[in-house]
């Protein structure tokens, strides 16, 4: 197996081997959109779970402080509690794992074997966005703008934000790492979550 493989089957796997399907589908709905609040209805609807199973996750997570939960009027509406002492941790992990990343590593998955590299770049990897913030993405490979951008339209409506594909050759991507492109030059030594590929593969390409 090689390392690309190996890597993208790794990050694929955390979020299955910690939680099981209705915690995953949760801690993607509350973490990955942590200014939201949600009722109940929605919670069903939007993790794509049954009501039965979420209510009883809902109260555990209330109980042991990883929610907080408030009415308004006759709707109780359940948000992620920013100050409980995980919250850092269980928000980086809802979006390397549970949340955006496994969304749009599944999303572009069809172009794997024409994708050399594509990760998270910006707010959201840096881990500093706020609600509605974009996804940046960079992707190399034999792809063009318009695949790209055309797998990632229902990720996009999936995880609520728009998503920023920037998409090169792996020629064109050499060319202007070489130039010292200022763009890829800030944009590579910055924080990154891998969706395909990863640093060796960024080295690789003259990073």
């Amino acid at each position: 197996m090689g390392a690309q493989e190996s890597s993208r089957k790794a990050s694929q796997s955390v979020g299955s081997a910690l939680f099981g399907k209705t915690q995953r589908a949760l801690l993607a709905l509350f973490f990955v959109r942590p200014e939201e609040s949600f009722y109940l209805r929605q919670i069903v609807r939007l993790a794509g779970v049954g009501q039965g199973a979420a209510q009883r996750e809902l109260s555990a997570w209330v109980d042991s402080g990883l929610l907080v939960r408030n009415r308004r009027g006759q709707q109780v509406y359940y948000q992620a509690n920013r100050d409980s002492p995980v919250f850092g941790e269980l928000k980086a992990l809802a979006v390397k794992t549970a949340g955006i990343a496994d969304v749009l590593r599944e999303a572009i998955t069809k172009f794997r074997d024409r994708i050399t590299l594509a990760f998270v770049h910006g707010s959201v990897a840096e881990q500093t966005e706020k609600a509605g913030s974009d996804v940046d993405m960079v992707v190399v490979g034999d792809v063009t703008f318009g695949d790209i951008a055309a797998a990632l339209q229902p990720a996009q409506d999936s995880i609520g934000r728009e998503v920023n594909p920037s998409v090169y050759s792996e020629k064109e991507f050499r060319k202007k790492l070489r130039a010292s492109h200022p763009f890829l030059k800030n944009v590579v030594g910055k924080p990154k979550i891998f969706l395909i590929g990863d640093e060796r593969e960024l080295k690789r390409l003259g990073a």
